[in-house]
C-alpha cells in the first residue's frame, strides 16, 4: 500500500509489484474510475508491466455485474487498485462485483495485491477517514462505508505534518488502528 508512486519509491514499488518470483506473470490494472482513466495512465502501467516481462490487463470496474472483468482479474497474479475518489471506487466495485472477486484473488497460493491512495485505502475495514476535511467527496452518496477487509488497520495515505492535529483526533475516534503513510513511504503486508 502507498500514496502514490514517486521518485523516490517507483522502482522498489516495481520490484513488489512485479517479483520476479512470481510464476504467473499476469498483472491487472484497475483505475479508480474505471473506464474513465485517463489514456496515460494505462499507457504507463502497461510500460511497467512489458518491461518486467508480466502480460497486461485491464480490469474495469465501472461496469455493472462483470463477470468478464471477474474471470480476468482471476487470471491474474498481480492486481494493483490504483487512486482516486475512495467513495466511487468503493461504489464501482461494488456494483460489479469486483469487491467479491478481490476477496477471492486473496485466497491464491502466490498473489500480490497493491493499492495506492484510494486503492489502499478501500483494502481496510472502513472509508471512514475519507470523510476528514479536504479528503474525498462522496459523489456517490455512499452511505455504507464498510471496506473490503483485506488488512485489518486503515491507513491515511499523502500523510503529511498539517494532517497531524486533524488525524490525532480521527485515531482517538476510530475502532481500528491507523497507519499513516507520506508520499515517499509505502506499507508491506505479508499474508501468510
Amino acid at each position: 500500500m502507498f500514496s502514490t508512486p514517486n521518485e523516490e519509491n517507483l522502482d522498489e514499488l516495481l520490484r513488489l509489484i512485479f517479483p520476479l518470483e512470481i510464476k504467473n506473470k499476469v498483472f491487472a490494472y484497475m483505475p479508480s474510475n474505471g473506464a474513465n482513466c485517463p489514456k496515460k495512465y494505462i499507457d504507463e502501467w502497461k510500460e511497467h508491466s512489458r518491461q518486467n516481462s508480466f502480460k497486461f490487463i485491464f480490469i474495469d470496474n465501472s461496469k455493472t455485474d462483470s463477470d468478464e472483468e471477474s474471470v480476468k482479474l482471476l487470471n491474474a497474479s498481480t492486481l494493483l487498485i490504483t487512486g482516486g475518489n475512495t467513495f466511487q471506487l468503493l461504489y464501482n466495485l461494488r456494483k460489479s462485483g469486483l469487491d467479491k472477486a478481490i476477496k477471492e484473488f486473496i485466497t491464491k497460493d502466490e498473489y500480490v495485491l497493491s493499492g495506492f491512495s484510494a486503492g489502499a485505502i478501500i483494502l481496510t475495514p472502513t472509508i471512514e477517514i475519507c470523510k476528514l476535511p479536504n479528503y474525498d467527496e462522496n459523489l456517490v452518496d455512499l452511505q455504507d462505508l464498510t471496506g473490503l477487509g483485506v488488512i485489518d488497520f486503515e491507513v491515511f495515505p499523502h500523510y503529511s505534518k498539517e494532517h497531524k492535529t486533524v488525524l490525532a483526533d480521527y485515531v482517538r475516534a476510530s475502532n481500528y488502528e491507523v497507519r499513516p503513510i507520506k508520499d515517499e513511504e509505502y506499507i508491506i503486508v505479508n499474508k501468510e
